[in-house]
């Protein structure tokens, strides 16, 4: 173990760390009132999460912490206000609105803003204010709040970018279960087998240990990105797999990798080793100071010969969600000491025939990267 983990994973230290830094933040930027909105889909609800420690499975929610008050959290149903009081981490939670997901939300926005103008504000910052509200409900807020207000999620997303040793530490935790999840793939993959009979292996594994949520997917073909359906795996086929999951302390990670189910060819062979050959050396290179495009052109060079389509984006922050930074090609910004990374290269032929992808996730270090799955990316053999 390296000098800055600890042994377990500390919960109260890592929301006393976030608010800590929320409280820096607003005092930096002269903010009276913070709004936090989020709601249940991947890339949404990682702020309400990360203040709150509960949000909803489909509706939205609402943090509102005003400088030397107690924060308030909003939600449309009483259930969802009766759990974010037994799960969550703000002891206020409020039930207000239907439920509704479809029809006006002004009876729920006016009671808000009613609320931010009670502290008399002068300047307001909203989380999602611009990325994940509606363009309807950000004018509603603006015009309802008595006050200067503007997005500020941008700032949250540096902050949540950068994680303290418990938080990292509680995503070693969650990575745990997706390698022991990830590892049912070794007899779950057979031929004749299809990838939602073999996801539902694995997702007995990551629920039966706690996952909250999940992702999984197993795919021949050029792209791994769709759910399991009943299309069954072939014999003498390349096979990409993942486990994409939520533990129960809130972190969200990924582990993916290849299988060869008989015998493949010698094309699908390079290819994939190819991404196994990318992502050893990306491990060895990471560390801070480095530009983040330098993932993308390693994972260039290592298909430069081969004529490829790449697929998503090359990686991006992990944590509770997806964060900061974005693995694109052109982002010349640089790796910072603890942040954490999901890596996962993903290409395919030109002809789109068969395509590969591999995921770990990283530890950015004082003096380079910590690999969660430990640095093992062979392809696996069936």
């Amino acid at each position: 173990m390296t000098n800055n983990m600890v042994e377990t994973y500390n919960e109260k230290n890592a929301v006393k760390y976030r608010w800590n830094q929320l409280d820096s933040l607003m005092e930096t930027e002269k903010l009276d009132v913070v709004v936090v909105y989020g709601k249940g889909i991947i890339t949404q609800y990682g702020f309400l999460y990360y203040f709150g420690g509960y949000y909803p499975i489909l509706r939205p929610g609402f943090i509102v912490y005003a400088k030397g008050q107690k924060p308030i959290a909003y939600y449309t149903t009483r259930a969802d206000s009766y759990l974010a009081k037994k799960m969550g981490f703000v002891d206020d939670a409020r039930f207000l609105g239907t439920g509704d997901v479809i029809h006006s939300e002004a009876d729920l926005y006016q009671q808000i803003g009613e609320l931010i103008n009670s502290y008399e504000p002068k300047k307001v910052g909203v989380v999602g204010l611009e990325s994940m509200m509606s363009s309807s409900q950000s004018s509603m807020l603006k015009n309802l709040v008595d006050a200067e207000v503007l997005d500020i999620t941008r700032n949250i997303e540096k902050i949540k970018g950068i994680k303290s040793p418990d938080e990292q530490e509680g995503i070693r935790q969650s990575y745990a279960l997706a390698l022991e999840s990830f590892d049912e793939f070794k007899t779950a993959i057979r031929p004749g087998r299809t990838s939602a009979e073999i996801a539902a292996d694995i997702e007995k594994v990551a629920r039966a240990k706690g996952a909250i949520d999940t992702l999984i997917f197993v795919e021949e073909g050029p792209y791994f990105l769709r759910k399991p359906t009943s299309e069954k795996i072939t014999n003498n086929s390349l096979v990409t797999a993942y486990v994409e999951l939520i533990d129960e302390n809130g972190y969200w990670v990924e582990k993916a990798g290849l299988f060869t189910v008989g015998e493949v060819s010698e094309e699908e062979m390079k290819l994939a080793q190819s991404c196994v050959n990318a992502i050893k050396e990306i491990q060895q290179t990471l560390k801070p100071g480095i530009p983040i495009n330098t993932v993308a052109k390693i994972i260039y060079k290592h298909t430069e010969k081969l004529d490829v389509n790449m697929g998503i984006w090359h990686g991006h922050g992990i944590g509770v969600d997806h964060d900061l930074p974005i693995l694109t090609d052109d982002d010349t910004s640089l790796f910072e000491e603890d942040m954490v990374v999901s890596v996962h290269p993903n290409y395919s032929d030109k002809q789109e025939q068969y395509g590969v992808s591999i995921a770990d996730v990283f530890i950015i270090t004082k003096d380079g990267a910590e690999s969660l799955s430990r640095g093992t990316y062979d392809i696996i053999k069936l």
